[in-house]
Order: C-alpha cells, then structure tokens, then sequence
C-alpha cells in the first residue's frame, strides 16, 4: 500500500438475498453489492457458479476483476472501464449489482460506477458527490478523472450505503479527518439495518514527501565509493549484520587493516609532532566516511524492506479479510483464504530483522490467521465434514427452521450449500438422506444431529443427481 495512502472499511454482515464487500490492492479500491431479486434459482446466479450462493459469487468477480485490471499494461480511463466491463459481462439476469470503484494514479484520481453508487470527496471542509449513478443496466460503466489534493476524504458507497447513511450523518463522521473514526462512528447504524448490501471505504490521500535521493545508495553508486577503514568495525560480525554491511564492504574492512598499520608504522611522532595531528585528523574523517557509507547502506536495505512489506502484508490482509467475511457462511472457502494468507507471510518473514516494525505486524497477523483456521478445523473424529455437500430443508412450516439446522450443521464444519422448503410440511422429527457413496457420512450425522434434534429416519438413497451430498429435513 502507499504510504500515501490511508483506508479503513465497513461492510455490512450477509443475507440470504445480499451480499456486500470491499477490496483493496495496491492503489486500486472498490465497494462492491449484490443482490438477489425475484424468485431466481440460486443455482443459477452466474454461469461459473454452481454453488448458488451470492458470496462465492461476489469472491468470483472480485478475482476476475483483480485478473483484468492487473493484465492491462496501461492503466488509465479507457483501459479500466474495459477491464470492469469484462468482470461483469457474464453476469445473469436477477443479480442487482452496485460496484463503486476508484484508482489513483500518482496524483490522478480515476473513479468508476457500475449499477447505482456514489463517489463522494471531502476537501477543506465541504462534502460533494464527485461521481453518481442511479443506472441499474450493467452495460452502462459511469467514470470521471480529476485531480487529488493534500488532506482529501473519498468515499465509496454501495447504493444500499447511500440510503442509509445521510449527508449529514457522513459529513459527521469525518469531522477528524480520519477514515478509521468515520467507520467506527458510522458501524453500528450500518449493522442495526440488517441489510447486507451495505458497503463503504473511506481513503485519505496525503501528498508524498520529496525523497532525500543523498539518503540512498543504489548499488552502482556503491561501486564508486572509495575504500576507507574503521578499526572499531573490525571482527564486529554482529554490528555488521545489523547495519546491513554487504560481503563485498565486510571483506574490504577485514582486509584493509594491515595497510592503515603499516602507515600508521611509517610515521615518526618524535621527529615530526604535525604528523600527530594529521594522524588524527584522518582517523576522525575516515570514521565519519565510515558511519555515512553504513547508515546508507542501512537506510538502502530499510527501503527495500519496506517496499517488500508493501507488497505482500496488503495481499495477506486482504486474504485475511476474505477468509473473515466468509467465515459464517463457507467455512472452505473461509479456510483456503486463511492458508493463502498464511501461505504468503510464512514464505517472507525471514527477510525481515528479528525485532522490527515489520517483523511484529506479520506476528501479530499470523495470529489472527491461525485462530481463524482454528474456527474452521473440519477435521474431527478423523473425518473431515467439510467434504460433505448438504441441503436443509423446512418440513415443518416454521419459519427459520432450516436456516437454524444450517447454522447448526455449519458450526459443525459441514459445507452447507443452500437451505430450502420441504416438498411438504408434514414431516416429524429429522429426516437424513445421502448419496449411495457418501454412506460413510450417515451415522456421523445421525451422532451429531441427535445433540439437538430427533432423528426419524435416516437412509443412503439420495438421487445420485441431487446437486448436495445429502438432504436434511427438519420436520415438527
């Protein structure tokens, strides 16, 4: 990320029928909903998605954006309306999509709606819409370009966001200037709607500082520097190691010594007391040369740090998030997010010193991924419930019951694909059903729905074209 750059978010929690999220990459932010509407089969929402659920919807066209948008060499206007276009082309009708997206380039801000949205900007003080759209047709790509200045506030709403949250309320919240006190003003009348087409990300741009160029030293330039020796340096492996010496400058103070010795042999302090002072003179600038040659060269491999830093915590962070936002709703595809994340942290923190900054921020975030691949461990008893497609069904008419058995079955690992009506509401009691070769999964569920229902009946007979594992019907 930027360090230009500041961000923080606020996403509602997911419905049945909506489904919100933010994402960020690099200088690239986008609030995205979507919503369900009419009597749509939920197995037919987009062509890639035979899971039929809106949140592995949203996660396909945020990847196919990301695809897009980074595959394009020349990144402006055109190119990104193009490459928002083709994330969204294959979408199906009974989808309601609101994508707000924005892209800074330098001090050039680019900012791009899809569906209904806004775009609003603070700037000393005054609030305005800088881009709106009230345009349902997906084919339709609303955009605008300007210039960014020290200080400003952008904010990316949803529609459903736009709605809820008035002018006022936003011009409130970001009295301070800072994104992170605005979501955490605006959080709770967010969550107190229940309506999960709610998203925003608010961003804070701030003029880069001019870089010092005397402050780094390019690999090149350190061809040029001329060899100059510290005795206080030598045999100090570990000084050396933690101001970043390279090998080329260790071997040059291990082998510089006997030279500055046999000078220092040469001189005769009795018969020429000047030359006392000369000496003097010269160890005090070549220790000055010394520590500015060391401090660049650290100052070098700090950047480098950074810049890698930058690059892959934002790609964890956002793994993290995803993994987060999925985590009620498919704990697999909640836990392939935690191990990508992990996946990237693990394979870089060794390239960061022990005790720095950077090093703590990667800790403190395997963490959080670690007790988030805790949550969802599906592995118990030896057999992994995550590898269980199931169904649930209403057969008692009461309103709720098969979202509370899928809530049930979810915490439990199982994969919940969809909850349903019953052909009928006469059932009593728990009825199971699996496919002929997921027999092995019968008596497991049968043990586990025992804990908080009565099973009537349970049988390996599911038609082998059902599109789930098994079919759970939760009768009176």
């Amino acid at each position: 990320m930027d360090a230009s750059i500041s961000f923080s978010k606020i996403v509602a929690t997911p419905r049945l029928a909506s489904w919100s999220q933010v994402y960020n990459a690099g200088k690239l932010f986008v609030a995205l909903s979507i919503e369900k509407v009419g009597n749509q089969d939920q197995t037919k929402l987009g062509e890639d998605n035979d899971l039929g659920s809106l949140n592995i919807l949203g996660k396909s066209l945020l990847d196919k954006l990301e695809q897009e948008f980074f595959s394009t060499e020349t990144k402006d206007l055109e190119s990104i309306k193009h490459a928002i276009s083709a994330t969204f082309e294959k979408v199906k009708s009974g989808i309601i999509i609101s994508f707000v997206c924005c892209f800074f380039r330098e001090d050039i801000l680019y900012t791009f709606i899809l569906g209904k949205g806004n775009v609003l900007l603070l700037r000393e003080g005054k609030l305005g819409k800088i881009l709106s759209s009230s345009d349902e047709n997906t084919d339709n790509i609303a955009s605008s370009s300007g210039l960014v200045k020290d200080n400003d506030l952008i904010v990316l709403g949803t529609d459903a966001f736009s709605e809820i949250i008035s002018p006022d309320d936003l011009f409130s919240s970001l009295e301070k200037n800072l994104p992170s006190d605005a979501t955490e003003q605006l959080a709770p009348k967010i969550h107190k709607t229940e309506d999960g087409r709610l998203a925003a990300i608010i961003i804070k741009y701030n003029k880069p500082k001019a870089v010092d160029q005397t402050a780094v030293i390019s690999d090149e330039d350190q061809s040029n520097i001329q060899p100059v020796y510290n005795p206080y340096m030598a045999g100090g492996d570990e000084l050396r190691k933690s101001l970043g010496i390279t090998k080329s400058v260790s071997l040059f103070i291990d082998n510089y010594p006997s030279l500055f010795r046999s000078w220092i042999k040469r001189l005769s302090f009795k018969s020429n007391p000047k030359k006392i002072v000369f000496l003097i003179i010269s160890i005090v600038i070549t220790i000055i040369l010394i520590s500015s040659i060391l401090s660049a060269i650290k100052n070098q491999n700090n950047a480098k740090a950074n810049a890698l830093f930058n690059e892959i915590y934002p790609q964890a962070e956002k793994k993290f998030d995803e993994g987060q936002s999925l985590l009620d709703l498919n704990r697999n595809y909640a836990r392939d997010s935690y191990l990508s994340a992990q996946k990237i942290l693990q394979e870089n923190q060794e390239k960061f010193e022990k005790g720095s900054k950077e090093e703590k921020q990667i800790q403190d975030l395997l963490a959080k991924i670690n007790n988030g691949l805790s949550q969802v461990d599906t592995v118990k008893d030896g057999i992994d419930r995550g590898k269980l497609s199931i169904s649930v069904a209403n057969g008692s008419g009461i309103e709720g019951t098969a979202g509370k058995g899928g809530k049930i079955l979810k915490e439990l690992g199982y994969n919940v694909v969809s909850t349903e009506n019953a052909d009928n509401y006469n059932y009593i009691g728990v009825t199971i059903k699996v496919k002929k070769d997921k027999s092995n999964f019968l008596d497991l569920l049968k043990k586990d729905l025992m804990k908080s229902y009565t099973v009537t009946s349970s049988s390996s007979d599911l038609n082998p074209s059902s599109p789930s594992d098994a079919l759970i019907i939760i009768g009176k």
